[in-house]
């Protein structure tokens, strides 16, 4: 059987651009832009292969090194968790309705 994967891509200041918008209405996009560009901070950019195995492998698209998912933390984390129990509860879900 073949172990197929599904692929996402985080761009963390993309994340943080669209949480601020959704969640201020006194900010312009324009302003959100200014304020993420004056932090001065790098922001992950990654690409995720989930495997239906359960396996991961995540690529860092500025080096291409690999990394760990013990090594992410803050949004790439919330993002990492949130695609496994989603992906989780998907393959959960295909099973019972095969097996049904």
């Amino acid at each position: 059987m073949m172990n197929t994967s599904h692929n996402f891509r985080f761009i963390e200041r993309d994340y943080w651009y669209h949480k601020t918008l959704c969640n201020t209405d006194h900010l312009l996009p324009g302003q959100i832009d200014a304020m993420l560009d004056e932090a001065h901070t790098h922001y992950a950019d990654y690409t995720f292969k989930f495997y239906d195995d359960g396996s991961v492998t995540i690529i860092d698209n500025d080096t291409n090194n690999r990394i760990k998912p013990r090594e992410l933390t803050g949004a790439v984390y919330d993002f990492y968790i949130r695609k496994r129990i989603y992906l989780i509860k998907t393959n959960l879900m295909e099973k019972q309705l095969q097996y049904a």
